[in-house]
């Protein structure tokens, strides 16, 4: 199985993915068919819930019309029978009158066998007409084109009103209206007449409310119970008892892969059901998904086609440029490539053309540039020493020399030659944290021997930052503000507190004096010149400069934050990397 993976890996890499051609080919495809297959799958959805929401539609409204129309043509059989006892010889003729004679017996049942007859022959879906005498214990009854009269020994029923009866009779499949006949002057039941009708009646509106083959249209009873049902279609018990159950709070229903729309009739009694399979259901979204995969399918031949044709026209341009690299790669820049194309692809030839033709230039250029920057901003910052303070040192060893002895001029002399000598001997810009905090002592103490006893100094380094690297005279040009601008006019005594630790991957060197500060425009001012590009062109070596020096070798991650409130402290802060992989080349 491994050996298998490993042969179908190399085959895929050497036939596709070796070769530009065949990948752009195939991400053309995907990029084409995956949105087209997307939207086939999305587009057949949404028109299968359109269809069955429509058809669903459909399907109810047509069974609420057709159970109306079902009902009202029911009832007209009830107006039908109504209609027939309103007859002023039905009452007399089915009354018993003392003494009648043998041709007013045969008038009489004569009567009511055409009465009989004319409900019989009324419509074709009626299956029998009776009548039922009480007082003459008769029943006349009309049925398969035949007359018949048979006792009738049965007590009548009161009922309490007198509206028709309505029954359905599942074992012949018929419904009926019954009426009581009532005598006028009394109000007293003499008789009731019947009429029974075929569910045949049901077979045109069946035909219409089919919308295609393979649809069932049934009639239950309140139990569930089929009363017409052409298809002969089987129901469990258990499916009869739910639609039974069901009937009057739903309109539809889905029981494993067919579709039930009912409508109640005739209060209850009856239930239309439309029964629809879920693949007749379904038969406008099968079409829709037809003609979705046959354009699927003609826009997949149309896919490769064209895939071909652009795979072929980006990619032999690409492979040309492609050796053409391979050659720059091997430090030969005498390349030529001739291209007669004019789109985009053309472009790019030429115009790498032309770069490989400058870059080396460019490289030897660029670098020499840069070294001759560092260099000159170097020499720059070793010519920029303070002549200022060179002259207030100079005034304190002479006065020194007049009060003191020869030791104490030795010792501010000392510390002196000390900073020419780290300023102008140290070779490059970057130094150890120690040796440019030992000058930075230096300088203090030179300052405080100046200042006397209205200088504080408070100075704290970590020993974890003594070999980080810092650039040449960081630190002296920062303290050198605060003796220039802040302690000169200042009249209590000044304090200077020096705080240089590790933090992280950093280190912060924070310098804080208690100075005359600066306005908050002031402030402003200097914040908007340290966010300034390149070195300050004033000759000194200032905070600009410094945060410029170290942005030139850290990166602009690093450099001076400034904070200050008038009349009560400036605080400047350093951050540059604690290690030396963090130095830029």
């Amino acid at each position: 199985m491994g050996r298998m993976k490993e042969k179908m890996f190399y085959y895929f890499k050497v036939t596709i993915l070796d070769s530009i051609q065949r990948k752009l080919m195939g991400t053309l495809l995907l990029v084409m068919m995956v949105p087209l297959l997307v939207f086939m799958l999305i587009s057949t959805q949404i028109s299968r819930g359109t269809v069955e929401s429509s058809e669903i539609s459909s399907n109810i409204s047509r069974i609420e019309l057709s159970g109306s129309y079902i009902e009202e043509q029911i009832r007209w059989y009830d107006e039908f029978l109504f209609d027939a006892i309103v007859d002023e010889q039905l009452v007399p003729s089915i009354s018993s009158v003392d003494n009648i004679g043998t041709a007013n017996a045969f008038n009489t049942q004569s009567y009511i066998k055409d009465k009989l007859f004319s409900l019989f022959n009324g419509r074709d879906d009626v299956a029998a007409a009776s009548l039922i005498s009480f007082e003459a214990n008769q029943l006349y009854k009309v049925e398969n084109n035949d007359f018949f009269v048979y006792p009738y020994l049965d007590l009548p029923v009161r009922q309490e009103n007198k509206d028709a009866i309505f029954g359905v009779n599942k074992e012949i499949g018929t419904f009926s209206f019954e009426r009581y006949i009532y005598r006028f002057e009394d109000q007293k039941a003499v008789g009731k007449i019947q009429i029974n009708v075929n569910f045949s009646l049901m077979d045109h509106i069946a035909e219409n409310l089919k919308s295609n083959e393979g649809e069932h249209i049934l009639l239950l009873d309140s139990n569930g119970t089929a009363l017409y049902n052409p298809d002969e279609i089987k129901f469990t018990e258990s499916f009869s008892r739910k639609i039974a159950e069901q009937s009057e709070q739903i309109t539809y229903a889905k029981e494993e892969e067919n579709y039930y729309f009912l409508q109640t009739m005739m209060d209850g009694e009856l239930t239309l059901l439309k029964m629809v399979p879920e693949e007749v259901m379904m038969v406008g979204a099968v079409h829709i998904g037809r003609s979705g995969i046959v354009i699927l399918i003609i826009s997949m031949i149309l896919t490769v086609i064209l895939s071909i044709l652009v795979s072929n026209q980006v990619a032999k341009p690409i492979v040309s440029l492609t050796k053409a690299m391979e050659r720059v790669e091997e430090m030969d820049f005498h390349v030529n490539m001739k291209v007669d194309r004019t789109d985009e692809i053309g472009t790019l030839h030429r115009k790498y053309k032309e770069m490989i033709d400058r870059i080396r230039d460019l490289i030897e250029k660029n670098y020499k540039r840069e070294m001759e920057t560092r260099d000159a901003q170097f020499l720059a910052l070793q010519a920029q020493i303070n002549p200022h303070f060179l002259y207030n040192t100079l005034q304190v060893i002479g006065g020194m020399a007049l009060k003191n002895g020869a030791e104490e001029i030795y010792k501010m002399t000392q510390k002196l030659a000390l900073m020419f000598r780290y300023i102008t001997k140290k070779q490059g810009d970057l130094v150890p944290m120690r040796e440019e905090v030992d000058h930075l002592k230096n300088y203090l103490y030179i300052q405080q021997v100046r200042f006397g006893e209205n200088i504080s100094v408070h100075l704290f380094v970590d020993e974890s930052v003594n070999e980080a690297l810092i650039p040449l005279l960081s630190l002296q040009p920062i303290i050198e503000n605060s003796f220039k601008h802040g302690f000169e006019t200042q009249v209590e005594k000044g304090i200077i507190k020096i705080d240089i630790q590790e933090v992280f991957d950093e280190i912060d060197i924070t310098i804080e004096d208690n100075g005359a500060g600066m306005s908050e425009e002031r402030l402003l001012e200097v914040r908007k010149k340290l966010a300034m590009e390149g070195f300050s062109e004033q000759r000194s070596i200032g905070v600009k400069n410094v945060d410029a020096r170290i942005k030139l070798y850290f990166g602009r991650g690093y450099g001076i934050e400034l904070d200050s409130t008038e009349a009560r402290y400036t605080r400047v802060t350093i951050r540059i990397p604690s290690k030396l992989k963090d130095v830029r080349a």
